[in-house]
C-alpha cells in the first residue's frame, strides 16, 4: 500500500499490523543517449511495486530520487548528494518509522553508488534504534546474469547505461528506452581505477560502459524475477527474526546478491 495515500486512521490501522516497509533509493544522473536521467528511480520503483505484488501488507514509502553520484557528477544532468546526507536522509525516515512500530526497513537500490549511505544507515537505526535495515541492490542474480547477458562486460561488477542495465528499462520502463541512440562504449580503464577514486568523465566523454545494443526486455524481466524473488524471501527471514515475530510460522511473503550498477 501506497504510505503517502494513507489517512490518518488507515495508517494506524496498517502501522499496528508491523509492516515491512519499502523505500526505493535511485539517482538524477546521466546515462548516455539511450536512457534517461531518472533511469535508477525507474528501476528501483519497478522492483519495489513487484515486491510490494508479493507482500500485501507492505508500506511503499515515497523513493529517495536522488544519491550519491560522484564519479559521473561531471556529466550533464548529474545531481549528487553527499554521503552524509543521504544516510542522514535514510536515518531520520528509519527514526520515524521505528517510532510508529515498523522494525523491518528494506531499502531497495538502483544505484551502487548510494551502498556507503546505505550501510552506514543500516548500521546506525540497528545499534541506536533496533531496527532491522535490508540493504537490496539486486541480490540473488548473479547466477541469472551470467546465463542472459552476452556483451563483453567492461567490469566485473560495475554496470551503466550497458546490456543489464538498458535491458532492465526495457523490461520495467520500455517507454523511457531509445534504442535507436544506443552506442557500444569500452573506455581503457586505468589500473588504479579499483583503488582511488577516479572521475569517469576522466575516462570518456561518456558514462555508458559496455554495449547496450543487444539489451531486451527479456533479459531485464529474467533479472528482475530474480531480484523480486530473493528480495522476498530475505525479508520473510528478517521478520520472522524479530522478537514476537511467530518464528517459522510466519510465511515469508505475505509477512514480509551481487551489487550491480557501479560508480
Amino acid at each position: 500500500m501506497r504510505f503517502d495515500r494513507l489517512t490518518s486512521s488507515e495508517a494506524v490501522a496498517a502501522l499496528a499490523a508491523r509492516p515491512v516497509a519499502l523505500l526505493a533509493l535511485g539517482a538524477i544522473e546521466n546515462h548516455g543517449e539511450h536512457l534517461p536521467l531518472g533511469t535508477d528511480n525507474d528501476l528501483a520503483q519497478g522492483v519495489v511495486d513487484a515486491v510490494e505484488a508479493r507482500i500485501p501488507d507492505a508500506l511503499v514509502l515515497p523513493p529517495i530520487a536522488y544519491g550519491q553520484a560522484w564519479s559521473t557528477a561531471g556529466f550533464p544532468g548529474t545531481l549528487s548528494l553527499s554521503v552524509a546526507t543521504l544516510q542522514g536522509l535514510i536515518v531520520d525516515l528509519g527514526v520515524s518509522l521505528r517510532r510508529q512500530g515498523v522494525e523491518v526497513l528494506a531499502l531497495v537500490n538502483g544505484h551502487m553508488g548510494n551502498l556507503d549511505a546505505m550501510k552506514l544507515a543500516a548500521r546506525q537505526l540497528h545499534d541506536e534504534h533496533d531496527m532491522t535495515v535490508l540493504t537490496l541492490t539486486y541480490p540473488g542474480t548473479a547466477a541469472v546474469q551470467e546465463q542472459v547477458l552476452e556483451a563483453e562486460r567492461w567490469h566485473g561488477t560495475y554496470f551503466h547505461a550497458d546490456e543489464m542495465e538498458t535491458s532492465l528499462m526495457l523490461h520495467l520502463a520500455p517507454e523511457g528506452v531509445r534504442m535507436e541512440l544506443a552506442e557500444a562504449n569500452y573506455p581503457e580503464r586505468p589500473a588504479t581505477f579499483d583503488v582511488t577514486p577516479t572521475p569517469w568523465t576522466d575516462l570518456s566523454d561518456t558514462p555508458v560502459i559496455g554495449d547496450p545494443r543487444v539489451a531486451t526486455a527479456e533479459k531485464g524481466r529474467a533479472i528482475v524475477e530474480a531480484a523480486v524473488e530473493a528480495i522476498v524471501a530475505l525479508i520473510g527471514h528478517a521478520r520472522a527474526a524479530r522478537p514476537g515475530a511467530g518464528g517459522a510460522d510466519r510465511p515469508a511473503g505475505g509477512a514480509g546478491g551481487t551489487p550491480a550498477e557501479g560508480r
